[in-house]
């Protein structure tokens, strides 16, 4: 078995269980763990787009496991890790049995950020939405688009039964640039939606179509105090420039880092799995320097952050966690950490 050691070669070691992580990784040593609690301090979370990839094994988790349950609970013991984005409940809602699971996992007030079931997002149907449910027949408009009662009942429901509430990060809702065909039919039915959904709880919403970003969708988030999630994904602006056109309009930052803008998703997964390796023509400067700037406005506005790295990014989220994380660190001060030279390799 492999790992990744502080100066960031690889080297062999054992395979050791779960409970000896953090000791068999050096986490109890690392200056990386000391940036980390320092930044949850003021409220800026990392984690990734979902957790159960094989890829990580050697640094992350210390074997390949059987389930996605048995990921998640070594996921929430690898220090750099502050929140995590349930992406699978994008195509199931979760039910009070997995959450109640997830619950018992998780450490006290571990914040996770859910993509909101597909049915409740997808305007008309596509090829891609016939797998596993014919009813879905490619170019049928969806009769439960936006349908928030739905919403209610099939998604929030399993969440305020399981007592989930302390563990909810935000309820993402994600729609496809196609939904956006006509901006303002759209805008129209997002603003009454937003409206009728039950208060209280922490909603953002995710577009993948840039002549959305103006002063009419910003004014409804705002209206509403939803988060827009800013998204690093193919065809969308840079992230500074969202936040130049729409600004922090809830009570959280959350940003999602999907893909090179750009790259088709397809072309991500395949040029970057197994997702093991980060190699330095794969970094994405101008992504890195918004994210720290995101972090930086959220800090000035006190809102806590959740920052999502997605692998098909820049090939292997946890080190551009890292390196995220110090980027932070350093532009807000906090580096050199005790322990740490100024001298030292960041």
């Amino acid at each position: 078995m492999q790992r990744l050691c502080h100066s960031g070669k690889l080297e062999s070691m054992k395979s050791v269980p779960p409970t000896q992580q953090m000791f068999a990784f050096g986490f109890e040593e690392s200056p990386k763990f000391e940036i980390a609690r320092e930044l949850e301090a003021l409220q800026i979370r990392f984690g990734t787009s979902s957790w159960a990839y094989p890829g990580w094994v050697g640094n992350v988790y210390s074997r390949k496991h059987a389930s996605s349950n048995e990921y998640l609970e070594e996921y929430t013991r690898y220090p750099l890790f502050r929140t995590v984005g349930a992406d699978m409940t994008f195509y199931n809602p979760p039910s009070v049995g997995l959450l109640k699971t997830w619950k018992a996992l998780l450490p006290p007030k571990f914040p996770v950020v859910f993509k909101v079931w597909d049915e409740i997002t997808v305007d008309r149907f596509e090829k891609v939405d016939q797998a596993g449910n014919p009813r879905r027949m490619q170019g049928n408009r969806n009769p439960h688009f936006l349908d928030a009662g739905l919403f209610e009942d099939a998604f929030l429901g399993p969440i305020v039964d399981s007592g989930f509430q302390d563990h909810l990060g935000g309820l993402m809702f994600e729609f496809r640039s196609s939904t956006a065909r006509n901006p303002q039919t759209f805008l129209n039915s997002l603003e009454a939606f937003l409206g009728a959904l039950p208060k209280g709880f922490p909603y953002a919403v995710e577009v993948r179509e840039p002549r959305l970003l103006g002063a009419a969708y910003q004014a409804i988030l705002r209206n509403h105090q939803v988060s827009h999630v800013f998204n690093h994904w193919d065809r969308m602006l840079p992230l500074r420039e969202q936040l130049d056109r729409v600004g922090l309009t809830g009570d959280r930052v959350i940003s999602r880092i999907l893909t090179p803008l750009g790259m088709p998703y397809a072309d991500a997964k395949k040029k970057f799995f197994p997702y093991d390796q980060l190699l330095p023509e794969n970094r994405l400067p101008e992504m890195r320097v918004d994210v720290v700037e995101l972090c930086e406005e959220a800090i000035k506005n006190h809102l806590p952050a959740y920052v999502l790295v997605n692998n098909r990014a820049e090939g292997y989220a946890p080190m551009t966690i890292q390196d995220l994380q110090e980027a932070v660190a350093k532009k807000k001060g906090l580096l050199p950490l005790p322990g740490q030279s100024p001298t030292s390799s960041s």
